[in-house]
């Protein structure tokens, strides 16, 4: 399978292997022009706010031989754009787009390397992508399809804005049979990034069978620069609905992008503190009983962004894990020290086991 680009209005008749319209039209009047223009036409503009399941690509679900664990990985990709050289505005940096064309082509081979170095049953995505104005009319989902061509890749938007063409969201891939995949939406932020783009985030919930027991996984990506109010409220409600599926007589997994810090770290570093001016620490004591979160705590899971990454210079920590319910065993967790080369995340692994509930759990 080759990764499509799929229809752009502003790349339409390009040579995408030369470098496309966008990125000629960039260097001809400038990145600052070109968005200003970008960004008031898309005043006239809404994107569309149904939230809906994508199937990418559909494939054979075999179901996982009784007795063997469940193996997860789970990973922000960053849009293929945010690799070892790229900064971006929001995060304190100068830059609103990828430096090129070429630095997304780089990092999706690098995404797909990884990929086909961790395998698992289950796959959930953060900031995966259809082709659009930040990846340079790359398809990021098409790319995992290729690295992944023996599972069912579904994709939902939580970006969905037309002009200029912004396609994000969460994406799961599966090589095993899901029972059920339906999306529940979460709390919004009052305030549009950027000034126009709405997000409209949501969580998706995947049921599935793995040796006999009964599964929920949680996909999530919880909101970043809104004070911390916004996460909170999203944090309460996630802990609700995954309450609720563990009280039908499932093991529950939610896991993915909490843009909380899930435990004190000391990475070293050497940048301006100012770059994390949007960590939160996450509220531990509003776990339920019996709950946990599950993290590698040796390697950091996300650099920050306010420049391109150099080992030692950029604050790095921990976002990325997972919270799990009572009668779920966590055989291992591991973080891929990836030196945040294709994304500006690392991939975290987990091999999960269930097991019957007691009276003490």
């Amino acid at each position: 399978m080759r990764i499509t680009r799929g229809f752009d209005p502003m790349t339409e008749g390009a040579d995408m292997g030369r470098g496309g319209w966008i990125e000629d039209r960039i260097r001809r009047v400038g990145r600052a022009v070109l968005l200003t223009l970008l960004f008031g036409l898309a005043a006239c503009a809404h994107g569309g706010a149904a939230l809906r399941l994508e199937t990418i690509q559909r494939a054979a679900e075999p179901s996982v031989a009784a007795g063997e664990p469940f193996t997860l990985v789970q990973w922000n990709l960053g849009y293929g754009g945010l690799g070892f050289d790229a900064d971006f505005k929001a995060d304190g940096g100068k830059s609103l787009l990828p430096p090129s064309g070429k630095a997304v082509d780089r990092n999706l081979a690098g995404i797909q390397a990884r990929l086909r170095a961790m395998p698992a049953d289950l796959y959930v995505f953060q900031e995966m992508a259809r082709p659009g104005l930040l990846t340079y009319g790359r398809d990021v989902a098409g790319a995992v399809a290729v690295a992944l061509p023996t599972s069912t890749l579904l994709f939902s938007r939580d970006i969905n804005q037309p002009v200029p063409r912004l396609h994000h969201g969460l994406g799961l891939a599966s090589r095993v049979a899901t029972q059920s995949v339906d999306l529940v939406a979460m709390p919004e932020d009052p305030k549009k990034f950027a000034g126009f783009i709405t997000r409209h985030y949501h969580v998706q919930r995947i049921r599935l069978q793995i040796a006999g027991a009964d599964w929920t996984v949680f996909n999530l990506h919880l909101s970043a620069f809104d004070g911390g109010e916004v996460r909170q409220a999203q944090l309460a409600a996630l802990l609700t609905l995954v309450q609720a599926e563990a009280a039908s007589g499932r093991h529950v997994v939610a896991l993915g992008d909490w843009n909380l810090r899930l435990t004190p770290t000391h990475f070293a570093y050497t940048a301006d503190a100012s770059a994390q001016f949007w960590i939160r620490d996450f509220p531990v004591d509003q776990l339920p009983a019996g709950w946990r979160l599950v993290f590698d705590p040796t390697t950091p899971t996300v650099r920050t962004n306010e420049q391109p990454y150099v080992a030692g210079r950029n604050y790095t920590t921990i976002i990325d894990g997972a919270l799990v319910s009572p009668g779920v065993d966590v055989v291992s967790v591991r973080t891929a020290d990836t030196g945040f080369v294709a994304t500006d995340h690392q991939p975290v692994a987990y091999v999960l086991k269930a097991r019957p509930l007691t009276s003490s759990d």
